[in-house]
């Protein structure tokens, strides 16, 4: 009678131990990835700091903006004003 091959075969100890280093090793390694990852409170502390920002920076152009138009205004005034005196002069 020919034994059959157990299916169950026995692992001895040393390549077991690696295994098991092994495994250990992977899952070290994973968590050390998942502690670097971003929570969802550092995404929305991030989400909040940047909104604060570029609401900082609307303020600034839109005060720009607000100088530049009345600057723009000045000067048509000026214009309007030359002309005037110009048609003053012309009329003596």
């Amino acid at each position: 009678m020919v034994k059959k091959a157990s299916k169950n075969r026995e692992l001895p100890n040393e390549r077991i131990f690696k295994l098991l280093a092994s495994i250990d090793s992977s899952i070290t390694n994973i968590e050390e990835r998942l502690s670097d990852m971003a929570t969802k409170a550092n995404l929305d502390y991030t989400r909040n700091k940047l909104e604060d920002r570029i609401n900082e920076v609307k303020l600034d152009i839109r005060a720009l903006g607000r100088a530049v138009d009345k600057d723009s205004l000045a000067v048509l005034d000026f214009e309007k004003r030359i002309v005037r005196l110009e048609k003053r002069e012309a009329v003596q």
